[in-house]
């Protein structure tokens, strides 16, 4: 296989499905038994107290309307997250960057496809799910 130059050809490298190829956060690799999510890399902060820098994987409030509806997206991410939490999948990302970073809702203006990195993850008392990069994995 040539080098990934999308986000479905970086997933289908690594044999992970996405739920939806369009709006999907996340995909997952069953037999392997893990899971990669996007991360914008924009969402790098050092939280007070730790050394090593994360970033913000989910807010509390992404991918819910105001009426408090989830959005398939949203659900999405939220079982992938639990296969880690819960049953102990491996946790990687893939760097995505926004077009516009004041936007909301974001969009994607490129995924960075040459690597991904594994990941820690943890849920803050506030809420958010973070990641701290812990290997890097280049794309053969």
């Amino acid at each position: 296989m040539a080098k990934p130059e999308n986000r479905s050809q970086l997933m289908e490298y690594f044999g992970a499905d996405q739920r939806n190829t369009v709006w999907s956060w996340c995909a997952v690799n069953e037999n392997e038994r893990k899971v990669y999510f996007s991360v914008w890399t924009d969402s790098r902060e050092k939280l007070p107290g730790e050394t090593k820098p994360c970033y913000v994987l989910q807010e509390p409030d992404w991918g819910i309307g105001a009426n408090g509806s989830r959005s398939p997206a949203r659900n999405d991410h939220d079982e992938k997250l639990s296969l880690v939490f819960d049953k102990a999948f491996e946790a990687f990302g893939y760097f995505i960057e926004p077009k516009d970073k004041t936007s909301i809702p974001r969009e994607i203006a490129h995924t960075k496809t040459s690597f991904v990195f594994r990941l820690e993850l943890k849920q803050l008392d506030d809420g958010r799910i973070v990641g701290y990069p812990l290997e890097r994995i280049d794309v053969h």
